[in-house]
């Protein structure tokens, strides 16, 4: 038996740290690493598929072709042959439009490992192209916390076990964070009261003390009642002119715009209890707010957020131990980005895409038009809104490419399926953005068939078209994996993770030496130094300057109905495990009343509908959600029919300043439901 340190790569807060078993070079089994402080040797359970997975006979091991898209009629091929067409097509483009500006790259985080960025390395290598930035995934909460703070950074997830009060707003630990339920757990053990504010009732509402329930989009509003409150009640911290900016302002915005009869009224939640939550929430130290991504996948979502920072900071809960606002951070991400930006003579930029409305935009650009398109550690065409402009985009390209570890539904578009390994067969550097954990994944087994990582595949395309043309392309031809994650680790991590040298990382999982506490000293990264009442950056950004309540989006007379589609515990996004699940339609879940209004009963099939299309449902009646929103979750089922067919593309508030490009108001979708 052999062992070996792993890390789950996944979009997801915890970032498990896994020590993997091995037999004669066979993976046997994976278990959680006893070293790691946050996941303490315990793995979710789309950790424990991981085997099955590996070894999935779904899995695509060599290079594949398509004969015609959509055909279906795949025929194996080899890396030369892959890498010929490949190549070819990228020197053709530049020399039939005198650049490199009709190749583009939609990539994203179907793994989070640095080296996966061996992508965009390839791409700067190649000259100017065209690229999606942005995130579909956190961009308003990000810009609303810079704003605030001066950067988004969230205290030791370990720091809210001393919390005495902890208000759970608009997430779902019990699902989607796994190894935070055990310290909410000890919190609760000493004493501490938790209340969980969300839509409809969670299972992790089912593990609170209390379950308040918003209306969809109005959560900015509560939070801005609660602080009506506290000014009414004289409540408010009377250090706040010590350590903020524009609290004046914001004082004058609650008193003269909030009206506690129109906050019950718009957010379903009656005053009394506003009233109750808050002075309480004034009073108990230490009380934290962990918000939820969730909360700002909405039109005004990073309002939202701001509004709930400026609570927390009216109450005087910034930078107390187990206190606070919690959203992410990024700090342990400050690698050295040597992969993704190798020398190259700069004669034109970048063509940037919002990541949220690529094929729009990317249709947008005729002087060049894109013709070739790669994506990696991504499935838009199951995650993406308006699916009607991708059908359009592809017709338009000459060649796509997927590298993938299974088929999805932007394989059944793609010409060429590149073969990647899993975190299991490869070298690789990751780091949370909810803990403060960072790490080397190593590999534990051999390639399964002729699968290559990320970084291999960019080598050997660079080495393709160097053959053909030399000088074609900066990025590096060949290498060493472990080397090139090492050099990530410039002198900024090493200090981060008080490192004397790269190596030092070999040894096991490090901790960031950050204080526990998020923001203990009360000095922040603003321009005034202070926490950011008022936000100069937002105003000259043509955003408020003050948190204020802007209305989400309401549906009409033909789409009644709001459709929310939050993560299953058992999925990632369009990730599905087991991989072995039977084919299902999708399951939607609606209130009883609803249900009866439909005349609809449990195991009813039904279709929801929208100008954009139809899906077929299940019908699922549950106590707990409001009468106008029905709730389909992601992943929950493999039909030919994508969940995203409904979508649109309603874009977020905030992102712009941080991200390049506002995020996705995914929560923003209206639906109309019949009886088959």
């Amino acid at each position: 038996m052999e062992f070996h340190h792993n890390i789950c790569p996944r979009n997801c807060y915890d970032t498990c740290s896994i020590i993997s078993t091995t037999h004669k070079g066979v993976l046997i089994s994976v278990e959680g690493d006893p070293q790691h402080e946050y996941t303490s040797g315990k793995l979710c359970p789309k950790a424990l598929d991981e085997v099955k997975k590996v070894y999935s006979s779904q899995r695509i091991r060599y290079p594949m072709r398509q004969r015609s898209r959509y055909s279906g009629f795949w025929e194996r091929i080899s890396w030369d042959e892959a890498l010929t067409v490949i190549a070819k097509k990228i020197l053709d483009l530049k020399d039939q439009y005198g650049t490199s500006l009709p190749l583009a790259l939609n990539k994203y985080s179907g793994n989070f490992g640095i080296l996966h960025n061996a992508m965009e390395g390839l791409f700067t290598g190649i000259g100017a192209t065209t690229r999606a930035i942005g995130s579909p995934c956190w961009s308003a909460g990000v810009e609303a916390q810079t704003l605030d703070f001066g950067t988004f950074f969230c205290s030791d997830p370990l720091d809210m076990a001393k919390a005495k009060l902890i208000w759970l707003w608009g997430v779902n630990p019990a699902w989607t964070a796994v190894h935070q339920m055990p310290i909410i757990f000890d919190a609760i053990n000493q004493g501490a009261k938790v209340i969980c504010f969300d839509t409809h009732f969670s299972a992790t509402a089912a593990r609170s003390h209390h379950y308040i329930q918003v209306r969809p989009g109005t959560d900015g509003l509560l939070a801005l009642g609660f602080s009506k409150v506290l000014l009414e009640e004289n409540l408010i911290d009377s250090n706040l002119e010590s350590y903020t900016f524009g609290h004046k302002e914001f004082i004058d915005y609650l008193e003269t715009e909030i009206s506690l009869d129109h906050c019950s009224e718009i957010t379903g939640v009656p005053i009394s209890t506003i009233r109750e939550l808050a002075v309480e929430y004034s009073q108990i130290h230490p009380a934290c707010i962990w918000a939820g991504f969730g909360l700002q996948r909405y039109t005004n979502g990073g309002q939202t957020l701001r509004a709930i920072d400026a609570l927390g900071a009216l109450a005087g809960h910034l930078g107390e131990q187990g206190g606070g606002v919690q959203y992410a951070q990024f700090e342990t991400w400050r690698f050295s980005g040597a992969l993704q930006n190798p020398s190259h003579p700069i004669t034109q930029t970048n063509r940037l895409v919002n990541i949220n409305r690529f094929s729009e935009e990317v249709l947008s650009y005729t002087d060049p038009p894109v013709k070739m398109l790669w994506i990696s550690g991504r499935n838009p065409l199951s995650q993406d809104g308006n699916l009607h402009q991708w059908k359009k985009l592809i017709h338009q390209l000459d060649l796509i490419v997927v590298s993938d570890l299974f088929h999805s539904k932007s394989s059944e578009a793609a010409d060429l399926f590149l073969p990647i390994t899993t975190h299991y067969e490869h070298w690789d550097l990751n780091a949370g953005y909810w803990h403060y954990w960072v790490g080397v994944n190593e590999p534990a087994i051999s390639p399964v068939g002729e699968c290559r990582s990320d970084l291999q595949i960019a080598w050997d395309v660079s080495s393709y078209l160097n053959k053909l043309i030399p000088g074609s392309c900066t990025f590096p031809t060949s290498g060493n994996e472990k080397e090139t994650l090492l050099r990530e680790l410039g002198p900024q991590m090493l200090e981060i993770l008080s490192l004397k040298t790269p190596a030092d990382i070999l040894k096991g999982p490090v901790r960031a030496k950050f204080s526990r506490t998020a923001w203990q000293n009360r000095v922040f990264r603003t321009p005034s130094g202070r926490y950011e009442f008022f936000s100069a950056q937002a105003a000259k950004a043509q955003l408020p300057p003050l948190p204020v309540f802007i209305p989400p989006l309401n549906p009409s007379s033909d789409t009644p109905l709001r459709l929310l589609t939050p993560h299953h515990y058992s999925t990632i996004n369009s990730q599905v495990y087991s991989l072995e699940a039977p084919m299902t339609d999708f399951i939607l879940h609606l209130s009883p009343k609803l249900a009866q209004r439909c005349n609809l009963g449990a195991g009813d099939r039904a279709q929801v509908w929208n100008e954009l299309g139809v899906l077929d449902v299940i019908i699922q009646p549950e106590f707990g959600i409001p009468t106008d929103v029905v709730i389909i979750f992601q992943g929950g089922s493999r039909t030919n029919s994508p969940l995203n067919r409904l979508v649109g593309t309603p874009l977020t508030d905030m992102g712009q300043l941080n991200l390049g490009a506002p995020g996705f108001a995914l929560n923003e979708t209206f639906v109309n439901l019949r009886k088959l």
